[in-house]
């Protein structure tokens, strides 16, 4: 952590920042500083973590995580919305009220999930299919 957080030994934070990072960390092995995509996927994480006291039903939380992933819900699978759900070991349902808080996790993973996809689509660009179109 030190190595991407410059956190200091001696900080008064250090231990509540090494204890979250553990915790988040045990509910989802790969959160991790180290994979290319962090930034992004702390991006996302962030964004639903810092509005502690905001809640949302399953839907309203899937349409708002749509939206700062700038993905298309119609293209998730629905097992794949359950499978970002169990990572941070919660149960989804379109009905149930969760904390900001709690969904942070289920958006770190999300994120990774949009970043496949965008790859995907890029991978599959035909360079004379855009020549022709041009």
């Amino acid at each position: 952590m030190k190595q991407y957080f410059s956190l200091e030994i001696e900080s008064p934070n250090a231990q509540n920042v090494v204890e979250t990072y553990a915790q988040l960390k045990r509910k989802c092995p790969a959160f991790s500083f180290r994979t290319s995509d962090f930034n992004e996927r702390w991006q996302a994480f962030k964004h639903f973590y810092d509005a502690q006291f905001v809640q949302y039903t399953g839907q309203q939380f899937l349409i708002a995580l749509a939206e700062h992933l700038k993905i298309n819900l119609d293209d998730v699978p629905r097992s794949t919305r359950y499978y970002w759900f169990s990572q941070a070991e919660l149960s989804f349902s379109a009905q149930d009220v969760y904390h900001s808080k709690d969904l942070a996790l289920v958006a770190f993973v999300a994120a990774k999930w949009a970043i496949n996809k965008r790859s995907q689509t890029m991978k599959s660009a035909n360079i004379s299919v855009l020549a022709i179109a041009e």
